[in-house]
């Protein structure tokens, strides 16, 4: 797996045996659009929002992420997962704080349906989470999910995570929580 990240600075390009972790561009709008305009995505993310009609919202949403990205703290970021062999972008990652106390950093992945059933998500999440291990100088990271969610749960598990328990401190859902400590990574 290549690594190129600078420090102090979230610019991130990771390659996995399918896949390239990237940075998002204003330019990935249609593409983001089938990840965060799908009903079957948008039904699970958290925290809940509104599933994304149209490509000029999307394109506001990407262009929010970019300009963000660079006054996060390694690990922490939004990412494009694109798949190498048509340089497709199927879906997106993101390390991000978790609320209420945001002492805790969640790991999400977000596919868009036709990239289902790929290990897409695994093969991504599992890049990142070597990546922000090593770079980030991070002890865990989590991951929630609703509970009917079974793909992200099968994912994380897939993943090696651990589940800890049910709560709605997060996001003011009720969410299932699994963590991954560093010590325990097999990448």
């Amino acid at each position: 797996m290549g690594v190129a990240a600078y420090p102090g600075d979230v610019t991130l390009n990771l390659q996995t045996d399918r896949l390239l972790i990237r940075d998002w561009e204003e330019e990935d709008a249609k593409a983001a659009l089938e990840i965060y305009g799908s009903a079957d995505v948008a039904q699970w993310l958290s925290p809940a929002i509104d599933q994304v009609t149209d490509a000029a919202t999307m394109r506001v949403i990407l262009r929010a992420w970019i300009e963000a990205q660079p006054n996060l703290v390694v690990p922490a970021g939004r990412w494009a997962v694109v798949r190498q062999e048509d340089n497709e972008v199927v879906g997106g990652l993101l390390i991000r704080l978790l609320p209420p106390y945001e002492e805790d950093l969640e790991i999400g992945w977000q596919l868009r349906p036709s990239a289902w059933g790929n290990g897409y998500a695994t093969e991504a999440s599992r890049g990142l989470m070597k990546w922000a291990f090593k770079e980030g100088s991070i002890d865990e990271l989590f991951a929630v999910a609703r509970p009917h969610n079974k793909r992200a749960i099968a994912t994380a598990t897939r993943l090696g995570m651990t589940w800890v328990g049910e709560t709605d401190k997060y996001y003011d859902l009720n969410l299932q929580v699994y963590r991954l400590r560093a010590a325990d990574f097999k990448p």
